[in-house]
């Protein structure tokens, strides 16, 4: 997950340029990279809250990342991102405020059925999914490190999701 930047590679400068003029205390910059970071900022907060209104958190979190870029000079493009994503994982812990299971003849909150479904895969898978999913790395940066194939991943993936969703049907869970 990219926080809504689409192909960073083109976006780089364009983003230089918008911290500078951040820093300059140019608010239609402000906007822009809200409307930029906003859709992907909202997405992952969702995903750990499982609520659908949470535009005033992720421009909470988006208004600290601005009050932080304008403190710190050293904060360039290429850790924005990173620093957007790790302000929603510290502000969003997982298993802060679970969801429960609803309907489904089970009152375990889907953060104990994670856990239980976990427990039972072996370190490495549960360190792959851990990378992936909590940390956000994407699969090609981690699997070889693994001695994992992304098809192996990708099957390990899959086996979580379907266990994920026999135990608990109403959860929702991350792409």
């Amino acid at each position: 997950m990219d926080c809504g930047v689409k192909n960073s590679a083109v976006n780089g400068a364009h983003l230089a340029e918008l911290l500078d003029l951040i820093r300059t205390g140019d608010a239609g910059a402000v906007e822009e990279l809200l409307r930029t970071f906003l859709p992907g900022a909202r997405f992952l907060i969702q995903r750990r809250l499982g609520e659908f209104d949470v535009d005033g958190e992720a421009r909470s979190v988006l208004a600290t990342a601005i009050r932080g870029m304008e403190s710190d000079a050293s904060i360039g493009p290429e850790q924005l991102t990173g620093m957007i994503r790790q302000l929603i994982q510290q502000r969003f812990a997982p298993g802060a405020r679970p969801r429960e299971a609803t309907s489904t003849g089970s009152s375990a909150p889907a953060t104990q059925v994670a856990t239980e479904i976990l427990g039972h895969m072996s370190p490495v898978e549960r360190d792959a999914l851990r990378r992936c999913y909590v940390l956000g790395e994407s699969p090609e940066a981690f699997v070889g490190g693994l001695k994992l194939t992304l098809e192996e991943f990708r099957a390990i993936r899959s086996r979580a999701r379907a266990e994920f969703s026999q135990r608990n049907p109403k959860a929702t869970y991350a792409a």
